[in-house]
């Protein structure tokens, strides 16, 4: 099957590409939005893969597809088929693919077998949080879940959490136990602010060089706008005596954004910086 990614980038072309928009150049058709209209996701989605599609072109959403198959009218005479996949891929398919991390993560020694363990996630659109919720329960672990919140308040990642399972039991025909019951999503999950809550984008004086640092020092690459409150929360967690359970961290990524960053902050990433130890 052959397949044609078209991506839809925030803002304007760089001049010189560097991380995230060097890759979707590499690997999609890029069209650059405006941010005003990119405000507009879904709108601005749906219109693009409609012109993608054509006249005569079938546009549908992931969590429309079942089966690997296209839910479309026997009568369709679609000569091109248009899938819209949500920003930060949030929807129910996606959820799938997490819950098999979670399946192969309780597999291991260190995190089944019963284990107590507190998994931390940074939240961007909140997708891997919730998809992690839900394998701990539907695979019935002794799991909590800690989302850190990045780009919204929690008011709203609680509602994106409903539509995401609302949708998921739609797609796979469940009725999962969400709240009032000892073992449910909301018993699970919790979303909680970031420590140094911030407009989402803006990075705070010295958390390029704590990044830096920690890479140094323990080989993980982080970055300030997503892993950054993870790994500070883990972190903290981690050194609670009191705690008797497993802390385990979930890397999302973000790190290309560090291309980005050092083009914006060349002082940060000077190649003669000390190396302070971390407490």
């Amino acid at each position: 099957m052959h397949i044609r990614p078209h991506l839809l980038l925030r803002g304007e072309q760089p001049q010189v590409p560097t991380g995230y928009n060097l890759i979707s150049l590499m690997f999609g058709n890029v069209t650059y939005a405006s941010r005003s209209v990119y405000a507009q996701r879904s709108q601005m989605l749906y219109d693009h893969a409609k012109e993608v599609a054509g006249p005569s072109g079938l546009v549908v959403c992931a969590d429309d597809i079942t089966d690997f198959g296209w839910q479309e009218p026997e009568s369709s005479d679609a000569s091109r088929k248009v899938v819209i996949v949500n920003e930060g891929a949030a929807s129910a398919v996606a959820l799938l693919g997490v819950i098999r991390l979670v399946k192969f993560l309780a597999e291991s020694s260190s995190f089944g077998n019963g284990h107590q363990v507190h998994v931390v996630v940074d939240a961007g659109t909140g997708t891997t949080a919730v998809g992690i919720t839900l394998g701990a329960l539907l695979l019935g672990l002794s799991w909590k879940v800690t989302a850190v919140t990045l780009a919204d308040t929690i008011e709203v990642y609680r509602e994106r959490e409903k539509t995401l399972i609302s949708e998921f039991e739609r797609v796979q025909k469940l009725d999962l136990p969400i709240q009032d019951s000892s073992y449910s999503v909301d018993r699970i999950l919790n979303w909680v602010d970031r420590s140094q809550p911030r407009k989402f984008g803006k990075v705070l004086n010295g958390e390029i060089e704590r990044c830096c640092k920690i890479a140094q020092q323990t080989a993980v690459p982080l970055d300030p706008m997503y892993t950054l409150a993870a790994w500070d929360l883990a972190a903290s967690l981690s050194l609670d005596k009191s705690m008797n359970t497993e802390v385990l961290m979930v890397h999302t990524g973000g790190t290309l954004g560090m291309f980005g960053l050092a083009q914006r902050y060349p002082s940060s990433f000077s190649s003669n910086q000390g190396v302070t130890m971390l407490p």
